[in-house]
């Protein structure tokens, strides 16, 4: 089970895992179980976002996980191996943790939570216009309306629990004749 914080209840908080999104179906269906996993090891109300591709985009996940609940709190996961431009700029730009500026030298944002009360854009973001490589541009980015605290993560990382996963596959292998 997840360990609590006193000031962190399941009433007040909701966990936001977010994914990239895959024109491949397994992706999708692969993240929904992890996230159903997760859920059966929690207590805390959970939702899943994408960044691209699938539904619900983060927005509408956070929507959907704070409507109708007292949750003024969310932890955001980026389930992501290590950090890149989405989980540095994009997904923090989403979440109004950071606006352009507002990055470091290492291009991770300065401010991991936030209170003030944030309005969503009256923009169109239209997820079909992407350049080159199949990726938002900045402005394409549909951002949240929360007014709540944002408490982002680290992506999964270098962590012993991967090389475990990695050693059970290489194991798994080797019985294969």
């Amino acid at each position: 089970m997840i360990e609590k914080e006193p000031n962190f209840t399941s009433e007040n908080t909701g966990i936001l895992l977010m994914s990239h999104g895959s024109r491949h179906p397994l992706a999708s269906e692969t993240f929904n179980k992890i996230a159903d996993m997760f859920r059966e090891e929690t207590d805390f109300k959970v939702n899943v976002g994408y960044m691209e591709i699938h539904e619900p985009n983060i927005p509408k996940a956070l929507d959907e996980l704070v409507k109708g609940t007292k949750i003024d709190t969310i932890i955001a996961v980026p389930v992501f191996l290590a950090h890149g431009m989405h989980t540095t700029r994009d997904i923090p730009k989403i979440l109004r943790l950071t606006d352009d500026e507002a990055t470091d030298d290492q291009n991770t944002p300065k401010h991991h939570s936030h209170e003030e009360k944030h309005h969503s854009s009256n923009e169109d973001h239209s997820h079909e216009e992407k350049h080159q490589h199949g990726h938002h541009h900045h402005h394409d980015l549909e951002k949240i309306d929360f007014d709540g605290k944002i408490i982002y993560t680290e992506p999964l990382g270098a962590d012993s629990l991967v090389i475990e996963i990695i050693k059970n596959r290489v194991n798994n292998a080797l019985k294969i004749k």
